[in-house]
């Protein structure tokens, strides 16, 4: 019954209540071992219109091939949810800087259906609130959108660093 109610039922993939457990309880792995932790939030670009132009089963479909190759890419300690709507969270532990941008990349470029996704990250401080981390994140995700969708910003503790769709 515990793996039910921690999992998403469309996509099968966890759901929030169970990133909102998990969160947390990375965030102390990481402070007792002093290893990095990095968050990602990835949203579907423009998904309000492929519902609305190919129906809500198309919809659907798009939210579980989305989550099933995303969760085919991560590492075996990374944790993928979905996070809201066409919103999907990934916690990154041991995922330095350089790392959290390649991976949130490699990610991107595997959206189904020609589809594309913006996405924001930030790597822990080391002493901000799941929600601060998450808020950084979060916010980096609409810097993606207000720059145009299609692409990531990772937060950083000067600046957001803007990447484009194709990384050479």
């Amino acid at each position: 019954m515990k793996l039910v109610a921690r999992t998403d039922a469309l996509t099968g993939i966890a759901n929030r209540r169970a990133w909102d457990e998990e969160l947390p309880r990375e965030l102390e792995r990481a402070q007792r071992s002093g290893e990095p932790l990095a968050v990602a939030i990835l949203d579907l670009d423009h998904f309000k219109s492929f519902n609305d132009s190919l129906g809500h089963q198309a919809g659907d479909q798009l939210l579980k091939e989305a989550a099933a190759a995303w969760r085919d890419l991560i590492r075996a300690p990374d944790f993928i949810a979905r996070y809201g709507g066409e919103e999907f969270a990934v916690l990154l532990p041991r995922c330095p800087a350089g790392a959290t941008r390649a991976i949130v990349e490699r990610l991107r470029s595997s959206t189904p259906s020609d589809q594309t996704t913006s996405a924001g990250a930030a790597c822990w401080d080391g002493s901000e609130s799941p929600d601060e981390l998450v808020g950084r994140a979060d916010s980096a995700l609409y810097e993606a959108k207000r720059a145009g969708r299609d692409r990531s910003v990772v937060a950083d503790d000067a600046a957001a660093i803007v990447l484009d769709r194709r990384v050479p």
